[in-house]
């Protein structure tokens, strides 16, 4: 199985960091897709990008493409396949569909035709029915609908990969963490991190970005945390090959918990949110960053410099987006504010705002020398990126005055 080809999803806009990253596991691009990249790559690549991607939902291991003009073309494509090498004969499978045609309008009705072609020919070969199980199988099919061609593949990941592990308590939705991972590789951070600098959240919320910051600067892999991936129980997996690179991202976390040079980053979170801070400490723990990354209760209006911090770094924020009417109107206030503390405090820093209110950027009081557009889910935001220097000073713009509170919950 040296050259196989695989599907990798990720958010929509991250394509080509996506395409990026790829290249570091070994992976050929091929070309991209709405929210994915297709790759060719060995089963070891393929491992790589499940535990090393900061940036992918799903490793799909393509199998073939299969006519899907109508249920019965499907169906019969579909059985077709040597399910017999991928599903064990008394073991258990689930199928996510996804897409629609003239002929395959509804879903469930696409995911049923493929269940039942496995189950056909899984049956022909031994005489065993294999079982449906939707939430702990054995084996994950990946079904992929577009015109009349059907995309069949193995799941590799099961569980989305955004999901690393420390992240279990419920809550106000979050920033997910491969678009956090998304969001400092464009401002640099990697570099930034490399050169000394240190990474600050002053409004940290649940601590996504400042946890994701210490991962990418110490080598850790982001599936390190993790409990299970899709592959393990699939009959094409290589346990051998697996440890082997279990065992590699181990001695990469290691190395890289002591720092650069004799030098660990400071990782630093701020939030008021006293709520917040303690699901923050809770996922810092789960992720192993304990006495790594520091987490305090503070607000905006009191972040001031400390003697200890590096003379550059990068301070990355998700602020408020202001959903309702009310609250967009102090919005203004809220982020004229934030610029003010960190021009003050973090002279000769980069600092990063993602925002679903980029028209609120004029209030920071910095020229932004960069903007990425992005999705925080299906919502439209912007990265902006500013230098806090002189050179980029501005007159703040806004209308009104923010007297509210400076947490997010990331």
């Amino acid at each position: 199985m040296s050259d196989l080809n695989f599907f990798v999803t990720c958010p929509k806009g991250l394509e080509y960091l996506l395409e990026d990253e790829l290249r570091t596991f070994g992976m050929d691009p091929v070309r991209n897709a709405p929210a994915g990249v297709w790759a060719n790559g060995t089963l070891e690549s393929g491992y790589r990008a499940c535990l090393w991607s900061r940036l992918a939902n799903r490793v799909i291991l393509h199998l073939a493409d299969v006519d899907a003009t109508s249920g019965d073309q499907m169906l019969g494509g579909v059985t077709d396949l040597e399910w017999q090498q991928h599903i064990p004969m008394n073991g258990s499978f689930r199928v996510n569909f996804v897409g629609q045609n003239e002929a395959i309008r509804n879903t469930q009705y696409g995911a049923q035709r493929v269940k039942d072609g496995i189950v056909d020919r899984l049956r022909s070969a031994s005489g065993q029915r294999p079982s449906v199980d939707a939430k702990n199988p054995d084996v994950t099919v990946s079904a992929r609908l577009n015109r009349g061609k059907l995309s069949v593949g193995i799941d590799l990941s099961g569980d989305s990969l955004h999901k690393r592990g420390y992240r279990t308590e419920k809550g106000a939705a979050p920033l997910k963490e491969n678009l956090a991972a998304a969001l400092l590789t464009r401002c640099g951070w990697p570099e930034l991190a490399k050169a000394g600098g240190d990474f600050i959240d002053p409004m940290c919320g649940s601590g996504t970005l400042v946890i994701e910051a210490a991962m990418m600067a110490l080598d850790l892999a982001p599936g390190r945390k993790r409990e299970r991936f899709g592959f393990e129980r699939w009959l094409g997996h290589q346990p051998d090959l697996w440890l082997s690179l279990r065992q590699e991202a181990e001695k990469r976390a290691y190395t890289g918990k002591q720092g650069i040079e004799g030098r660990v980053p400071a990782f630093l979170g701020f939030d008021q949110d006293r709520g917040v801070i303690q699901t923050a400490g809770n996922n810092l723990q789960r992720a192993g960053l304990e006495g790594i990354v520091t987490i305090k209760q503070q607000g905006v209006d009191q972040f001031s410099r400390e003697e200890a911090w590096a003379e550059t770094g990068l301070v990355l924020v998700n602020p408020p987006y202001g959903e309702r009417l009310s609250e967009r109107k102090e919005l203004g206030g809220l982020y004229r504010s934030l610029g003010e503390a960190v021009k003050e405090a973090l002279p000769g820093w980069r600092f990063g705002v993602f925002t679903g209110a980029p028209e609120y950027g004029k209030s920071i009081g910095l020229r932004s020398y960069k903007q990425y557009r992005l999705y925080n889910g299906k919502l439209p935001a912007q990265l902006l990126l500013f230098n806090v220097d002189d050179a980029s000073a501005m007159t703040p713009r806004e209308r009104c005055t923010w007297r509210g509170d400076a947490s997010h919950r990331q």
